[in-house]
């Protein structure tokens, strides 16, 4: 019997959500059986994330229907979808490091009486049997600061047990683990679904797919491609109906001509067996001046990892890097700095502005500026607001009203701001991760332009670490993939195209 014998556990019938008038979705429909496990695909961007925010409550469609069991329901919050009996693994791993496993897997369920510090017996017997659910052997009252990544990760499934549903929504699942641990967790959801569980598994791994998932729904654009038994495609089938048709295969804008380079120059920046736990493992890259190197990923690849690490954000185990043949001491952001290695990470509000600052604040927080713009520790106001009147003239900064809060304002702006920030440093090296990440079709012309100017007039050395294949066609010199934690070498973009390229990069 198959699971298509049973009657949907979940149907959602042409859902479409719109942000600013573009649809995020438009008229997708996605059904789940009891005892499947249902893959989503899709290239970032393909609405996957929107999709799996409006099943879990967390948006609310503009158009369609959702049934459970063949009832209308009605989502509207993440707690309403619990109650529904959905529960969420998001891609990140989420716990209180000080608190025990148990007590993060009960969190938001605690009765009367639970304790901070100890789980009553009743509490400690509902962790226990979900773990064993999985076959997972896990201190309970371990604090989860001491427990593995793939411990955590199975506590995380057990606590949607614990939430008492029987459909389960799993975003990348596997995306921290290793292979060995991507395996065992995958056996896990294979007797999960045996006892009836319905499961959407969004991935990127194509192999996965392939191995456990019973249907595949793959999104393109924020609309369905299609869906597809087991066996019915082939991995070369995926990528063909992931990847977006595009009037060029190349993406490159023909005003667009790289400067040529020195072959015999020696690198600006060089890296030598960098490694990072399983994130990521002795990846070597060479950037020479006026270069710009795309590092291609998914998530869970480690090319953010790999690119913060870089620039001292983030801790490494072991390798070098130099600049200029100059060793760097890695893990650490000042000496990046002084090095003239500057960082633009992903994380925006988290990491690259201040956003109760204004515009012009935030572009005087960089060390030269507070050097230049100041005197005996007093800010030359004057200076500061003519320096923020040509940054924001230059990036075409939307209002340009300099005192305004940059947390208030798009992500394009305050993106073009911590670029802006960055190249006042005066930077040998420009790092920059997902440079164009929710930002509009202008706003993303003018980020390259900024990149490009970088290169060919300041002579720097311009690192992308980017999950949009064709962002990097269209920007790059040179492309290198990263593929779970294995760097290739960089290869010339002129070389590849767009959907070989992709199925590069998908694991």
């Amino acid at each position: 019997m198959t699971v298509l014998s049973h009657s949907p556990r979940l149907e959602l019938s042409g859902i479409s959500k719109y942000f600013s008038g573009v649809a995020a979705l438009e008229d997708v429909d996605i059904e789940l059986y009891p005892g499947e496990i249902h893959a989503l695909l899709g290239e970032n961007g393909a609405g996957k994330s929107t999709l799996i925010r409006v099943l879990t409550g967390a948006y609310l469609s503009d158009a369609g229907s959702f049934r459970i069991n063949g009832q209308n329901v009605n989502c509207t919050s993440p707690r309403d979808a619990i109650r529904q009996g959905i529960s969420l693994v998001p891609q990140d791993i989420l716990f209180v490091p000080n608190f025990s496993i148990g007590r993060n897997m009960l969190l938001g369920m605690e009765g009367r009486g639970s304790r901070r510090d100890s789980l009553s017996q009743k509490e400690r017997s509902l962790v226990e049997e979900a773990l064993a659910r999985l076959g997972a052997k896990i201190d309970v009252d371990a604090p989860a600061r001491t427990v593995p990544v793939p411990q955590l990760r199975l506590a995380q499934v057990a606590r949607g047990l614990l939430q008492g549903g029987d459909i389960m929504v799993l975003d990348e699942p596997t995306a921290v683990l290793s292979e060995p641990d991507a395996e065992m967790l995958l056996e896990r959801l294979e007797g999960l679904r045996s006892m009836g569980t319905a499961i959407l598994y969004v991935t990127h791994r194509l192999n996965e797919v392939m191995r456990i998932a019973d249907r595949t729904t793959i999104l393109r654009d924020g609309k369905r491609v299609g869906v597809y038994k087991r066996g019915d495609l082939k991995r070369a089938d995926m990528v063909e109906l992931i990847a977006r048709s595009l009037p060029d295969e190349t993406s490159r804008p023909a005003q667009w001509v790289p400067k040529k380079l020195d072959e015999l120059a020696a690198p600006r920046l060089s890296v030598r067996n960098f490694s990072s736990g399983i994130t990521f493992r002795d990846c070597n890259l060479d950037v020479r001046s006026g270069e710009i190197i795309g590092i291609a990923g998914v998530q869970g690849s480690g090319h953010g990892a790999f690119l913060r690490s870089l620039g001292g954000l983030d801790p490494v185990d072991g390798g070098t890097l130099l600049v200029n043949g100059a060793p760097i001491h890695t893990g650490n952001v000042a000496k990046s700095v002084g090095a003239a290695v500057m960082t633009v990470p992903a994380d925006r509000r988290g990491s690259s502005i201040i956003a109760d600052m204004s515009i012009r604040a935030n572009l005087a927080v960089s060390g030269r500026s507070r050097e230049g713009m100041s005197r005996w520790g007093v800010r030359n106001q004057k200076c500061e607001k003519e320096m923020a009147r040509t940054y924001i003239e230059r990036m075409s900064i939307r209002p340009n009203a300099q005192d305004a809060l940059l947390g208030q304002m798009s992500g394009g702006n305050q993106q073009k701001v911590a670029i802006a920030r960055a190249l006042d440093a005066e930077p040998q090296v420009l790092l920059i991760e997902e440079p164009t990440q929710g930002v509009d079709v202008g706003t993303k012309a003018d980020i390259h332009d900024l990149l490009r100017e970088a290169a060919t007039l300041r002579n720097c050395a311009v690192v992308v670490a980017s999950s949009e294949c064709e962002e990097l066609l269209e920007l790059c010199d040179s492309i290198a993939v990263m593929r779970i934690g294995q760097l290739t070498a960089p290869e010339l973009a002129s070389t590849m195209d767009y959907k070989s390229l992709l199925a590069r990069v998908l694991p």
